[in-house]
């Protein structure tokens, strides 16, 4: 009997030191915020390279269904982390307090929202009253519409909105069956040219004109992983931070890579949606030196009392809390670049 019962250990010692490692590997679910795009190159790079495993985690990577879906599957306990836009997280958990979710790492600085419209449709934010906006209903763009209304003196209510699939929404403002799109501007772009349409007659109406302190989008976890897990919680951030060097290091050594995380991904298309991205969300000065996922406390301040405003909620009394909790971040010189 008592053989029977070190039979296990004598198994595990028995064992080569890489599948030794492989056992003990925490299992985490991630969910994106969509189908694979250039934006989630850190993510796809950081699984090239390991960098997961490096940090004791065996992930899973799913597709999303946009921002709010994934907010809220994190929130619920489905998934362990997501990556969704930062500037959702105030209202979702004003919504549900049974079920926060907190930012611990920023990935982009600054979003890649913008209403994509014809220039001969509106070439300021007013010229959109009155006018049809197609996206889906779960798209973060979409969601935080009436904060760019508010800054941008735009009449939301003066909108009216086609809830349009992400495989069509494209579509329907080549034909101009919608007047607009809130989107993901390199997505919409990318996706006319492929259409067919003289980029050159469209433009964005780019939220951060108006809310040049708005986050991007990052990586969230649920308030009980935070609370019983921090130790993965940091690994993950780790593991995430080192992906997204690499990324930015060389993003064409590092596009295949999207391969792992879809077949359907195309590395050169999505190369460039990734430098498209890159140009608007990342070229805040001053950010290299801060360091990757740096928001300071008067930012931090700004956007809570923006969404506040927005969304008529109240600024939580603890932001670390109910918006970004930067105490996972590795130290500022892992940061730099």
């Amino acid at each position: 009997m008592r053989f029977l019962r070190l039979l296990p250990l004598l198994m595990l010692a028995a064992m080569p030191a890489h599948a030794q490692s492989a056992l003990s590997l925490s299992k985490v679910k991630f969910s994106l915020d969509w189908v694979v795009i250039g934006v989630h190159l850190p993510y796809s790079a950081a699984l090239a390279h390991d960098e997961f495993k490096k940090n004791g985690l065996d992930v899973t990577i799913d597709r999303g269904y946009g921002s709010g879906d994934t907010i809220a599957k994190v929130g619920n306990g489905v998934y362990d982390f997501g990556y969704a836009d930062a500037n959702l997280i105030m209202k979702w958990n004003h919504d549900n307090p049974n079920a926060k979710v907190v930012l611990v790492y920023l990935t982009y600085d600054g979003g890649q929202s913008a209403i994509s419209t014809k220039k001969s449709t509106a070439m300021e934010p007013k010229q959109l009253e009155g006018k049809t906006i197609g996206a889906p209903p779960g798209d973060n763009t979409r969601l935080l519409f009436p904060v760019y209304a508010k800054a941008a003196g735009l009449d939301p209510n003066k909108v009216k909105w086609a809830s349009a699939q992400a495989n069509i929404e494209n579509t329907m403002l080549f034909r101009g069956e919608v007047d607009a799109l809130a989107s993901q501007e390199p997505t919409t772009m990318l996706a006319l040219e492929k259409l067919g349409a003289n980029l050159s007659d469209y433009h964005g109406l780019r939220y951060s004109v108006y809310l040049p302190e708005l986050m991007g989008s990052g990586i969230l976890t649920s308030a009980k992983m935070v609370a019983e897990h921090p130790d993965t919680v940091r690994a993950f951030v780790k593991a995430i931070l080192a992906g997204q060097k690499e990324a930015m290091a060389d993003p064409a050594k590092e596009a295949p890579s999207l391969k792992k995380l879809s077949e359907l991904a195309d590395p050169a298309q999505e190369l460039r949606r990734y430098y498209m991205g890159v140009e608007m969300a990342m070229s805040r000065p001053g950010l290299g030196k801060e360091g990757l996922g740096t928001v300071t406390p008067e930012r931090m301040v700004k956007v809570a009392k923006d969404l506040s405003e927005a969304f008529d909620i109240p600024v939580p009394a603890d932001l670390s809390k109910d918006l970004y909790d930067q105490s996972f971040l590795p130290p500022l010189a892992e940061r730099q670049f």
